[in-house]
């Protein structure tokens, strides 16, 4: 019987330090930020080698940045000597991807779902790519929690406010947010319609005729955006059509975080989600 024990005590002694030996030997390099956040809330932070610089949080600001997601560079990448890459299907160019591959680094691409069912298969996902399995189900429980805070200040639909993303590139037409699209998700999940949903998917220009019959209660532009024109005015006097709307009249021209629609709908998403929910509705 002690020799049984002893037996069953050093297996498990040698899977757990056989578990260890490969969290310890993995070089993970995150591009994307809904992949990095994921990776973190995780706990698997410490095979992080490197992220690109859409992974704006805080916890990361050490790690070297491997540039802009969609624009890797085999070189540069190789020289931190990774076992894997994690990232959306956003990332590339293909050649550069391809390239990695043929370098015996693992590319692993993980869904971008614009919903919460994407994001719970995610973090499935990336917990196994990160083998922290056992830390996904508590971080799914809150996701869930907050989904459910969330949909308790949101009013019935007839009174739920007309809510419009705008991309802004100067010198040309805004890009509005339509169906499938993070942002999209992120508007219903606030308590608003988006009024582009039945007309365009994907992000696509819109004339100012088809904006100004949308009538926006709340317009939202990223806070880059926001900063560059420096105040509410200048981005109507840059859109003179928001003039006309309710958003423009009452001023309700709202800065959203850019790099919480990077890579499927995440976390930082939901946090977004959250503020702008108080804000529609206080």
């Amino acid at each position: 019987m002690n020799h049984s024990r002893l037996n069953s005590a050093l297996l498990a002694l040698m899977l757990v330090s056989t578990s260890s030996m490969v969290i310890a030997q993995e070089r993970i390099i995150s591009a994307g930020s809904a992949v990095t956040e994921l990776i973190y809330a995780l706990n698997a932070q410490e095979s992080l080698v490197a992220v690109d610089v859409t992974s704006k949080m805080p916890q990361a600001s050490e790690l070297p940045k491997i540039g802009y997601h969609r624009q890797l560079s085999t070189e540069g990448l190789l020289t931190l000597q990774p076992t894997q890459l994690i990232g959306s299907d956003e990332m590339g160019p293909k050649s550069t991807l391809d390239l990695l591959r043929q370098s015996n680094v693992k590319v692993n691409i993980v869904n971008t779902k614009p919903t919460i069912k994407g994001l719970l298969e995610r973090i499935d996902e990336i917990a196994l790519l990160t083998h922290h399995q056992d830390n996904a189900q508590h971080i799914k429980d809150e996701v869930n929690k907050k989904v459910t805070q969330l949909s308790k200040n949101i009013p019935e639909k007839s009174k739920q406010k007309k809510v419009l993303y705008l991309l802004l590139h100067e010198g040309r037409a805004p890009y509005v947010a339509g169906r499938e699209t993070t942002m999209d998700e992120m508007i219903h999940l606030a308590g608003g319609t988006n009024p582009a949903q039945n007309l365009i998917s994907s992000f696509k220009p819109l004339s100012m005729e088809a904006m100004l019959s949308m009538q926006p209660d709340v317009v939202l532009v990223s806070n880059r955006s926001l900063a560059k024109l420096e105040s509410i005015d200048n981005i109507i006097k840059a859109i003179p059509t928001l003039a006309s709307t309710p958003a423009g009249l009452n001023k309700q021209i709202i800065g959203i975080d850019g790099s919480a629609l990077v890579g499927g709908l995440g976390l930082a998403t939901l946090e977004e989600a959250a503020r702008l929910n108080t804000l529609l509705y206080p």
